[in-house]
């Protein structure tokens, strides 16, 4: 099978979370499947135009980007082919009261009285400055609707792949009523390798933070509680080049006080600070499921987690949930894992769990049965 993965059109410029998935998908489908041979061939597109009559199959991403998937979405259906779609769909609820409340200065005044339909519009009006090819989807979208055409989309392909239950919920609430039948629940491989018993030496540093450093996720917040606390944080991750004011002001707070920036270092590197924490926080104001907190917890962290996301439903009661626009509530989460951290062994927190972490492999076989049955119900 030859599978199609149109994305945006600026995904090889500023590659995410969303192109790391899709290739990953890409490597799990050149390994062997059960019959020895190649799972399926993957290719990843981010030219709206391109020509999809050689594939068997088209998989979409991120509904949350709503002009260039609504664009590969009509083209599909051009092409007559079966369609799967990752909607990687965050809470409207939760971007909103973000743009309100966490962005901060004129750009979140302006943002949070937008609201996301019109946010997105102008956004996309501005891309299209940069690549013209977004010019003419901007305005059919708005022509047709922008939750109008989400909407068609998420009714119009063959599965909707989701990782989180309250994804699957977000989007009900969000965009209507979505035949069940359509929807399945395909969460991201783990990397890492999850310790039989969780021990790796020392835990000599406080709290690490991991995740790129935007007001997204909050870090600032994060380093402005473990001050208050005194506690030192290790924060980890590269910085967003679109929130350069924001990335300005975290550096000059972390050098003045007692944590750390390590900058983007490699997957092993953030694996071995993770081995040395006790806690590992993570505040997000949205969120779809923070895989760092999953890797932080196999590590044997401590997991402090945003409320904001479906953490909970892989970790239940193990994690502290906190609300990322309070401080007192991200310090009570810190401190509270932190007495748990000081009684129970990390040992006995990575036994607890009864979830066994899924391989890219074992998500690659999983995603070549669905594209199949897809092909073959086409």
């Amino acid at each position: 099978m030859r599978i199609a993965y149109p994305m945006r059109v600026d995904a090889t410029d500023k590659p995410g979370g969303d192109v790391l998935q899709v290739l990953r998908y890409i490597e799990a489908g050149k390994r062997g499947g059960k019959d020895g041979g190649r799972r399926f061939e993957g290719v990843l597109l981010d030219d709206l135009r391109a020509d999809l009559s050689g594939f068997d199959l088209i998989h979409l991403t991120n509904i949350d980007r709503p002009v260039d998937t609504y664009c590969s979405f009509l083209r599909a259906r051009e092409f007559a082919k079966p369609i799967v779609l990752s909607s990687i769909h965050h809470s409207y609820e939760e971007i909103e009261r973000f743009e309100r409340e966490g962005r901060g200065g004129l750009v979140g005044l302006i943002s949070g009285a937008l609201g996301f339909c019109r946010l997105e519009y102008l956004r996309s009006l501005l891309r299209s400055f940069r690549y013209p090819q977004l010019a003419r989807p901007t305005l059919s979208m708005l022509a047709d609707g922008m939750r109008e055409s989400q909407h068609r989309v998420l009714a119009g392909v063959n599965r909707i792949l989701v990782l989180t239950d309250k994804e699957k919920r977000d989007i009900l609430r969000n965009f209507g009523k979505i035949p069940e039948e359509k929807f399945a629940c395909l969460r991201n491989g783990f990397e890492g390798q999850a310790s039989a018993d969780g021990t790796s030496g020392e835990r000599d540093i406080d709290c690490c933070i991991v995740g790129r450093i935007e007001a997204r996720k909050n870090q600032i917040a994060v380093l402005r509680v473990l001050e208050s606390l005194g506690l030192r944080g290790v924060f980890v991750g590269g910085e967003n080049q679109n929130h350069r004011s924001y990335c300005k002001r975290f550096r000059e707070m972390v050098s003045n006080s007692g944590s750390r920036y390590l900058g983007a270092v490699t997957h092993e590197e953030t694996l071995n600070v993770m081995r040395r924490a006790r806690v590992h926080i993570s505040a997000s104001w949205f969120e779809v499921l923070s895989l760092v907190d999953l890797e932080a917890y196999w590590a044997g962290c401590g997991v402090v987690s945003s409320r904001c996301g479906g953490t909970r439903e892989l970790l239940g009661d193990e994690a502290e949930y906190v609300d990322p626009g309070s401080d007192a509530s991200i310090g009570k989460g810190v401190l509270n894992m932190l007495a748990k951290a000081a009684t129970v062994e990390h040992s006995s927190v990575v036994r607890k769990t009864e979830i066994t972490p899924e391989t890219w492999d074992d998500v690659g076989q999983r995603l070549t049965d669905l594209y199949r049955e897809c092909v073959e119900k086409a």
